[in-house]
């Protein structure tokens, strides 16, 4: 069976020996920060442990080159200081639900749009050498040519994706206008540990949750919607040589595996490796937001970043149950 723990410690050593990684206490920034501390960085992480969880960076208790400040990218004066302290910046810091997003538009633009300016503010101030933006699929919308290549349409349909590609075209400004180094890293669904069961990023965690209890788990549509799950370690990685490249690779790359999956198949697959094959999906109605369908090109990610994901979904899935059993 595959360690995925050894994944999060590279090879290659980093470009940069201190790095902010906002959102740090969160399901990626996290395991960010265990890629970059196994490395012997020095990592400031700011969170407002709205989603995020001190839970997350206990491995690192009593570190003294973790510095942990709780805080939001809202506070500009907070974002100055710490990024003054570092060489470059992990942004992931964000409302990141599509469904809240429904809700709540005008929290979503301000977090992650807001957010986002006054940590580019704060880059270019500090002569950061590098930010590197946590974009979203979601800026895609429905899409109709597949896969989904970087130079496709966006066209965003919640306005969590219409802030992801705000935040890109800041991010691209920024860079045209004032030279700062910035590369917007376009996620995919990621799944592994730590990540929250809640009804709209950990469907994986309810999937299981519900079949274990022997419950039929309970899919939105009709399950035919393909995704491209991508492993938290892979996801480390692009984030990780997106920051040690020294190449000029500003602009925006797909973070994904390249390879659909139905929401059928993955329940399926779920119900076989917890077990119970034997207990079947219910369907509900769709929910107002989702894609239809949905998996990147990777060509562009493998030819500049040099990434291309490892880890393969049976065995993703197989280690996350076994880590939530």
């Amino acid at each position: 069976m595959i360690d995925f723990r050894l994944c999060l410690v590279l090879l290659l050593k980093s470009t940069y020996d201190r790095v902010l990684v906002t959102g740090g206490a969160g399901f990626i920034g996290s395991h960010i920060i265990d890629a970059l501390l196994n490395e012997g960085a020095s990592v400031w992480a700011l969170d407002d442990l709205s989603t995020g969880s001190l839970h997350n960076l206990r491995p690192w208790k009593g570190s003294r080159r973790l510095h942990f400040r709780r805080g939001s990218t809202l506070q500009a004066r907070v974002v100055d200081a710490l990024t003054r302290r570092v060489d470059a910046v992990i942004h992931l810091a964000a409302v990141v639900s599509p469904y809240v997003s429904l809700k709540k538009p005008t929290v979503v633009k301000s977090v992650n749009v807001r957010g986002t300016m006054n940590v580019l503010d704060a880059a270019l101030k500090a002569k950061s050498k590098r930010v590197v933006f946590a974009s979203s699929s979601s800026v895609y919308g429905n899409q109709t040519a597949l896969p989904i290549a970087e130079d496709n349409p966006l066209r965003p349909i919640t306005p969590y994706g219409a802030s992801k590609l705000e935040g890109e075209k800041h991010c691209e400004a920024y860079f045209r206008t004032y030279g700062l180094s910035t590369v917007a890293l376009r996620y995919f669904n990621v799944y592994g540990p730590r990540q929250r069961a809640n009804p709209y990023s950990g469907v994986i965690a309810i999937f299981s949750q519900q079949l274990r209890k022997g419950r039929r788990p309970t899919i939105y549509g009709d399950g035919g919607q393909t995704r491209d799950f991508i492993h938290v370690s892979d996801v480390v990685t692009a984030n990780m040589q997106a920051l040690q490249t020294r190449k000029r690779i500003e602009g925006t790359f797909n973070v994904g595996t390249g390879h659909p999956t139905t929401i059928n198949q993955l329940a399926s697959l779920i119900a076989t490796l917890v077990g119970r094959p034997d207990i079947p999906p219910t369907h509900s109605q769709a929910r107002t937001g989702d894609i239809r369908d949905s998996y990147a090109s990777v060509i562009k990610a493998k030819e500049l970043l040099g990434f291309e994901a490892e880890v393969e979904l049976k065995s993703g899935l197989n280690s996350l149950l076994e880590s939530i059993s």
